[in-house]
């Protein structure tokens, strides 16, 4: 049986580190340039989330399924009619780096402009514990909009994994706030 209690990872050099920040921007460039629309305004934006995904292991091999809390940062462009969202985000067990394009359904929904549904697709890179691998998946959401520079993004997400020792899926709700720019 596995113990109850996880164990602490090391920290990894600062070359890895300025490594992975530096294929981070360059990823991050190149596929904003790609997603953009170009008969469309953009609007740039940053902003951090908050997300709680429920584990599932296979059945296999005979894990609890589990719940993990990670915070992140988000960086974006979006268009009145496209989103495109880099989101890096983490905590000591489980780090991930996505990509997630969402269609705005509504561009009001019950007349309200500050509400807008979406639906999209994410895939990324994902390290749980010490084993390396990728997700990808589905989210759906709503933006709500405070002001005309700040949104709340409520969203729910399922992703399948891969090349993970036993992790077979994860899904869960997340919040962002973002501030445009």
């Amino acid at each position: 049986m596995k113990p109850c209690f996880k164990s602490v990872q090391p920290i990894k050099s600062y070359q890895e580190i300025y490594n992975m920040l530096k294929s981070v921007v360059t990823l991050s460039l190149l596929f904003t340039a790609l997603f953009a629309q170009q008969n469309s305004e953009e609007f740039h934006f940053v902003g951090l989330t908050v997300s709680t995904d429920s584990m599932k292991f296979e059945s296999s091999s005979y894990l609890p399924d589990e719940n993990e809390t990670s915070f992140g940062f988000r960086y974006g462009r979006q268009t009145q009619e496209w989103r495109t969202v880099f989101t890096l985000c983490g905590n000591g067990d489980l780090q991930n780096f996505g990509l997630e394009i969402d269609k705005i359904l509504v561009d009001q929904l019950f007349g309200m402009p500050e509400i807008r549904p979406y639906l999209g697709v994410s895939a990324g890179y994902l390290r749980y514990e010490k084993n390396d691998g990728y997700y990808y998946g589905g989210n759906f959401g709503f933006l709500l909009y405070a002001t005309d520079t700040v949104d709340v993004d409520l969203s729910y997400h399922y992703y399948k994994t891969g090349k993970l020792e036993s992790l077979d899926t994860m899904h869960g709700p997340s919040l962002s706030i973002h501030y445009f720019y």
